[in-house]
This record gives structure tokens, sequence and C-alpha cells, in this order.
């Protein structure tokens, strides 16, 4: 991790569970399970009963407005799933743009 690790990252988050956009704060981890622990605090904000399940990174220029069909945004916009920790460092370095990520989670109900 970098020494600007402890900045935290704007993240736009696409809820599949709720087919809407948000805009988080992420602090960068080199854990898969501390950045879901991360977004599971927004579902619970929202007054989700959802955990995520799957982290999807997407390339900075593609917007994930809410206006999407789901997926219609699956087949266009080729999202890259984080499936272990070993992603997770390579997708704070190299997809952060102007500090800001795009992400989607698929989730499971607990």
């Amino acid at each position: 991790m970098s020494e600007d690790a402890q900045v935290e990252v704007e993240a736009h988050v696409r809820y599949s569970a709720f087919m809407k956009t948000i805009k988080v704060f992420l602090t960068p981890t080199n854990k898969l399970d501390e950045l879901k622990t991360q977004l599971d605090r927004y579902f619970s904000h929202l007054g989700e009963n959802q955990r995520a399940s799957h982290v999807f990174v997407q390339v900075s220029c593609v917007s994930l407005g809410e206006d999407k069909d789901e997926d219609n945004w699956k087949t266009i916009y080729f999202p890259k799933i984080i499936p272990d920790d070993g992603n997770i460092d390579y997708m704070f370095r190299l997809m952060v743009e102007n500090n800001m990520l795009h992400l989607c989670v698929r989730s499971i109900e607990v």
C-alpha cells in the first residue's frame, strides 16, 4: 500500500440489491474482507439487510447512473470481479483516477 493509503477514496458504488448508485468514501486496504466490511456499513446505513458477496471494479470513464438497465450494464461496461486479496492492491493503485473509484456490489440477504 502506498504512503497515501490513509487518504479516503471517493467511490461511486452501484448496489445491485436496490439498483442504485451512491457515493461513499473508502479507506484503501489490502484485504477483500476489509473492503466488504466498509461496503457493508453503507448497507446498514441505508437500512438494508444485505451483505456484500461480490465486488466488481469498473473503469472510471463509465457512468454507472441509476438509469442503466442491469443486464445492459453488465454486457456493455465489462466490470471486473475482485475475487481475492491479490486484486485489491491493484484496484486501489491503478483503478483510482482523480481520487475516484467505480464499483458494483452484488449482495446476499442476511
